[in-house]
């Protein structure tokens, strides 16, 4: 009965001490009012040095700077990014520890099979740049347009090689996309797995494969060389104007981008998620984010609240409708 009572004391001193027996991974933020009052962690859910990551060390720097606090960046990949975003989900609702999210992390996870999350029960805080896919083959194949890659294609879709991300990423869908438009069976072609956009256009630069798909920025150091050739992008990059867009090339439907952005678990406290919007939103109106976003090719521009829960979940619905095309 003593020991009962021991363990019994313990409880209730442990319940007093986190302040909400209902709520035990929430709180922990004092007052949100304050906010932020010490360090923040932002877990990255891809590799380094794409412009993904690159874009959001520069969107951390830029608000560790107006927040006046250090933001811990770090890049923890796997599992689909499955894993690094649990941990953001999971994590207390108080804003110190927060996801830079972007299509892979978010929309595209709404297609996996048994997700130990609710992928959208998340807070949606800001999307802050956008950037163009580019279409891109190798110098040795010959082909100078999207019009020659679709014939190739259509002639052989068994031998046709694309590189392949592991099917979660805006480059894969963007592929997809292209298949789709060009009425080719994407179960038929040959995909060639890549652990990033990098090492597929190398690959495509090589002639290892047919088309390689990726961020604009994964194209500079092989196009300047001309051993990569950049058939179209999706949308405009200043630092390739004279690379033409898939619309001008009679390509309406290839129109995906990728994004970078910032969430955090469900039910972050107003207090937070203006803190964080409003800050993203000053540095994006005095230009502060243009310099280093641009040098990746990617556009700035701030959505927050339900703008940006539609847009995703808009986007979400694409993904979807072209699985299902595809498949």
């Amino acid at each position: 009965m003593k020991k009962k009572l021991t363990l019994a004391a313990a409880l209730i001193v442990a319940l007093s001490l986190g302040g909400c027996a209902g709520d035990l991974k929430g709180g922990g933020g004092g007052d949100d009012a304050n906010f932020p009052t010490h360090a923040i962690d932002l877990v990255l859910p891809f590799g380094s040095g794409g412009a993904t990551d690159i874009g959001a060390r520069a969107m951390a720097d830029a608000l560790s700077g107006d927040l006046k606090q250090p933001i811990n960046s770090t890049n923890e990949t796997g599992a689909q990014q499955v894993t690094a975003v649990g941990k953001v989900l999971n994590s207390s609702r108080d804003g110190y520890t927060l996801l830079a999210d972007g299509a892979g992390s978010s929309s595209i996870q709404s297609l996996l099979p048994d997700l130990p999350f609710t992928w959208d029960d998340r807070t949606f805080i800001a999307d802050v740049a956008t950037g163009a896919h580019a279409y891109a083959v190798g110098k040795k194949s010959g082909i100078t347009s999207l019009d020659e890659l679709e014939q190739k294609a259509q002639d052989n879709p068994s031998g046709f090689h694309i590189a392949w991300l592991g099917g979660t990423t805006t480059s894969d869908y963007a592929t997809l996309q292209f298949l789709d438009a060009i009425d080719v069976d994407a179960s038929k072609v040959v995909k060639v797995p890549f652990d990033g956009s990098g090492d597929a256009m190398q690959a495509a630069a090589a002639g290892d494969v047919d088309l390689a798909v990726g961020g604009s920025s994964a194209i500079a150091s092989l196009y300047s060389s001309g051993d990569l050739v950049p058939l179209a992008i999706t949308t405009e990059d200043p630092n390739f104007p004279e690379i033409p867009l898939t619309a001008d090339e009679g390509y309406d439907s290839l129109n995906l981008t990728f994004w970078v952005g910032l969430s955090g678990p469900a039910d972050l406290p107003d207090g937070v998620v203006n803190k964080l919007s409003e800050s993203l939103n000053t540095l994006a109106d005095n230009g502060e984010l243009n310099e280093s976003f641009e040098k990746i090719g990617m556009t700035v521009e701030v959505h927050t609240g339900e703008e940006l829960t539609k847009q995703v979940n808009d986007e979400a619905k694409t993904f979807a409708d072209l699985k299902e095309a595809v498949e």
